[in-house]
């Protein structure tokens, strides 16, 4: 049977059986390649944890970072808050004042003291 004719169709891949056949004719060399794969994959597997656990620092900082910006934004927003209070204290403030003291004297006017007894 070893001797037996391969057919045309299949030629081209007699290398490559001719190759495979040799590679898993010495088991020794086969379980040392294995151990070589297997380390391979191992080194490979621990990289990508090392970045996922990387990246998971990583997003630790941008969620710190997001958390400060959020609470300086409050502050800010109060602040900008505050300003624009004080702004239109100050521009209509006078007015408001001047107003009131008028519709005051107004009412004095017209209807009298009524503190007076």
């Amino acid at each position: 049977m070893d001797q037996a004719a391969r057919p045309f169709a299949f030629i081209h891949y007699d290398p490559v059986i001719q190759r495979k056949q040799r590679d898993f004719r010495e088991p020794t060399q086969q379980k040392s390649r294995l151990a070589e794969d297997l380390t391979e994959i191992q080194s490979i597997m621990r990289q990508n944890i090392d970045q996922i656990l990387n990246r998971g620092e990583k997003l630790d900082n941008v969620s710190n970072i997001s958390n400060e910006l959020r609470s300086k934004s409050k502050d800010f927003k109060w602040g900008a808050q505050k300003v624009t209070w004080q702004v239109q204290m100050q521009q209509y403030g006078a007015m408001v004042v001047g107003f009131t003291l008028v519709l005051f004297v107004v009412y004095i006017r017209l209807f009298g003291f009524p503190f007076s007894g």
